[in-house]
This record gives structure tokens, C-alpha cells and sequence, in this order.
């Protein structure tokens, strides 16, 4: 799973993700909590990782990541 983003504005992580979507990428929002503060986290997923890694950039998410589920 390719961690997108963490947003602490709902609006900017539905966006991020229908970016993902467009591109033809699983895009999937995550809400969360952290010390008392909502965040949501954006993660694509796709069979092939360095291509999906390499989209995710070409799409300006530079800071994309591998994380586990």
C-alpha cells in the first residue's frame, strides 16, 4: 500500500484522492485521530509497486511512501 498523504482537511484528502482515481489508480480515504485532532490518510494500492509508486509521483505526490496495512 503506497501512503499518499496524511491531510487535517477532509476537502484535501477527497481531492487527493479523486486525482489518484482519474489516473486510474485505488484510491482509499482512511479517518484517524491523533492526539485529539482528526486527520485523514490517503493510500493507493496496485499490483505493480514501482510503477504505482512512480505514478503517484508523476502525479506531484513526491512524498509517497510504502507502508503496511
Amino acid at each position: 500500500m503506497l501512503q499518499i498523504g496524511i491531510f487535517s482537511v477532509e476537502a484535501n484528502a477527497t481531492r487527493a484522492a479523486e486525482v489518484l482515481r482519474k489516473a486510474g489508480l485505488a484510491a482509499t480515504i482512511r479517518p484517524g485521530q491523533t492526539q485529539g485532532k482528526a486527520h485523514w490518510s490517503v493510500t493507493a494500492s496496485g499490483n505493480d509497486r514501482e510503477a504505482l509508486l512512480a505514478k503517484a509521483k508523476s502525479l506531484g505526490f513526491a512524498d509517497a511512501y510504502f507502508v503496511k496495512n
